[in-house]
């Protein structure tokens, strides 16, 4: 899957996660950190139907995982694989 390449070639850039204002409340809410994050991202499937955001003209991926707590956490996360970026958009329960 394309997505999935994309996501592993940015994890391996220096400070290619993004996260937006949402994602860092949802962080405090449901209790999850950047290693989980990263955790998800790592190993995570990715779901296969994208969601294209018209405001924003990008793509979105839900990536589903456990974190390392062993609780399920799925990501929405948008790739901008031309500026070297991933945002996470959303954390949430799988």
């Amino acid at each position: 899957m394309r997505a999935y390449e994309a996501i592993q070639r940015l994890l391996q850039l220096r400070d290619s996660i993004a996260l937006a204002r949402h994602a860092r409340q949802r962080m405090r809410d449901r209790h999850f950190n950047m290693d989980d994050v990263r955790r998800v991202l790592l190993h995570g499937t990715v779901s296969p139907n994208p969601a294209w955001d018209e405001t924003f003209q990008n793509w979105r991926y839900r990536i589903s995982y456990v974190d390392y707590d062993g609780d399920p956490l799925a990501l929405i996360v948008a790739l901008e694989p031309s500026i070297g970026r991933l945002t996470v958009i959303t954390g949430t329960d799988v």
